[in-house]
């Protein structure tokens, strides 16, 4: 039920205006923000179809919402909704040009659209905006790797990385762009802090078992991505990387059932794959 002090104002404002498009400014702007207030609860309570009808309202009655435009573009950046999203960002900047989150939203949506070009100025002016913007940093760090600059991103990310040394996505981040530039025994170390920070998050540890295999650290990488595979039976990848480490450690019977469960679950997205790594698995029990 919406909350019954906002029913009552915006009952009150609606019944004493009649037509919306005839309001006063004043009645106006208080009609929107009950719509906006209306919007925040239904967000809250997670009923997002509710909040962006809500949120819509307020705009319509007043365009120069910000917080208005905030929440909209938050509500569809969640829903994948991403060129609308950025519109309601960049109306928030225009509104509020000082307003980090708004440039920080604003790239994270032309990052989700690899529009990285555009992206970066975004984040780089929410960085110099909020400079304890994590999430922000390890964008920022994500887009310049896209860009080719993998360099100013490990720089970036290290020197982000002294001041918030807890941050699991910025570790992970940095992580990414040391292994990109085969720094391997560097990405393990930032790797298995990201899996200590947050154990939970099966992609750290893919990372790890990626890092570890390319280090030639096989057996260690047996182990993760073992944990990886039974967390998420479908990761394809993970389990040929799996079957090839068990290869490479002279564990043909664990590497044959490995590629088999990679063909029997490739079978049908890509048959001739899944045809080689049935081949494989017979010739590791058959030599």
């Amino acid at each position: 039920m919406i909350n019954s002090r906002l029913q009552v104002l915006l009952i009150a404002v609606s019944l004493s205006v009649g037509n919306v498009w005839a309001l006063p400014t004043t009645a106006r702007a208080d009609e929107a923000e009950a719509h906006y207030r209306i919007g925040l609860d239904y967000k809250k309570r997670g009923d997002s179809a509710h909040a962006i009808a809500e949120m819509r309202t307020a705009i319509q009655l007043r365009p120069d919402h910000a917080a208005a435009h905030m929440s909209l573009g938050s509500l569809l950046l969640q829903s994948n909704v991403f060129p609308e999203a950025l519109k309601h960002f960049e109306k928030s900047i225009e509104l509020s040009p000082k307003h980090a989150q708004a440039y920080a939203l604003a790239g994270a949506a032309q990052l989700r659209m690899k529009h990285y070009d555009l992206a970066l100025p975004h984040l780089q002016k929410a960085v110099e905006l909020d400079p304890h913007d994590t999430q922000s940093l390890s964008n920022l760090g994500v887009t310049l790797r896209q860009l080719g600059k993998n360099d100013e991103a490990i720089k970036l990310m290290e020197e982000a990385y002294k001041k918030l040394p807890n941050d699991p996505e910025l570790t992970n981040n940095l992580g990414v762009a040391m292994r990109k530039e085969r720094r391997y025994e560097e990405a393990i170390v930032y790797f298995q802090h990201a899996v200590e920070l947050r154990p939970e998050e099966n992609s750290f540890r893919r990372n790890l078992a990626i890092a570890l295999r390319s280090a030639e650290r096989y057996q260690e990488a047996i182990t993760h991505y073992v944990a990886v595979t039974k967390k998420d039976r479908s990761d394809a990848g993970a389990l040929y990387d799996l079957a090839n480490c068990y290869e490479k450690m002279g564990q043909l019977e664990e590497a044959a059932k490995a590629y088999q469960q990679y063909a029997d679950l490739i079978r049908y997205k890509d048959s001739a794959g899944a045809k080689r790594a049935t081949e494989r698995a017979d010739s590791l029990r058959n030599p």
